[in-house]
């Protein structure tokens, strides 16, 4: 895949798997691509400002420093890693469907921010977690380590901002939002 590169910058990235099967469904599978998506991001100095896991595919937002190569070698382990590691059927040579991909260069922090609370908040969007409980408890996604770091108040709102989310009407978004809010201040 070749990208327009631009140094010092963040992308949102998103990968499909092949014919949309759910690869990562288990917690086995999920756990290796996370272990991929963690592993070379030390290895090429790529910061994952964002990230989810779902079970047909997953969003990152990065951060690449240095070198157009690094982004791009940074998710050939990812993706190439995790393909080597996880089962499926003998025919398929990756799990990830090489039409079905993203990248988007993302500029100033307003889109960081809404990209942030796309990213986070898909588990959320997808029926993973019911509610942001849940969000909270889930492991494949850094939900939690962004409310630490900017406030669960403003994620929320993110999340709520950015997301299609399922609910039928408003009262349960704020019923949702509200009863967060109250038990875990910011």
């Amino acid at each position: 895949m070749t990208y327009i590169y631009t140094p010092n910058s963040l992308y949102f990235v998103t990968y499909k798997t092949y014919h949309s099967q759910n690869y990562f469904d288990s917690i086995e599978n999920k756990e290796i691509l996370q272990s991929q998506i963690l592993t070379a991001s030390s290895k090429f100095n790529v910061t994952v400002v964002a990230y989810a896991i779902l079970s047909n595919h997953y969003h990152l937002l990065i951060d690449v420093d240095e070198s157009e190569s690094q982004m791009t070698k940074f998710l050939q382990q990812v993706n190439g890693g995790t393909s080597f590691r996880i089962s499926k059927p003998s025919h398929v040579q990756s799990i990830w469907e090489p039409k079905n991909k993203y990248s988007r260069l993302i500029m100033g922090e307003k889109a960081m921010f809404q990209v942030i609370g796309y990213v986070v908040g898909n588990p959320l969007k997808h029926g993973i977690a019911k509610d942001f409980h849940e969000l909270d408890d889930y492991n494949y996604c850094n939900y939690s380590e962004i409310c630490e770091a900017h406030g669960r108040e403003m994620i929320n709102n993110l999340v709520l901002e950015n997301c299609e989310l399922p609910f039928s009407d408003s009262s349960l978004i704020e019923k949702v939002y509200f009863s967060e809010e109250n038990e875990n201040p910011s």
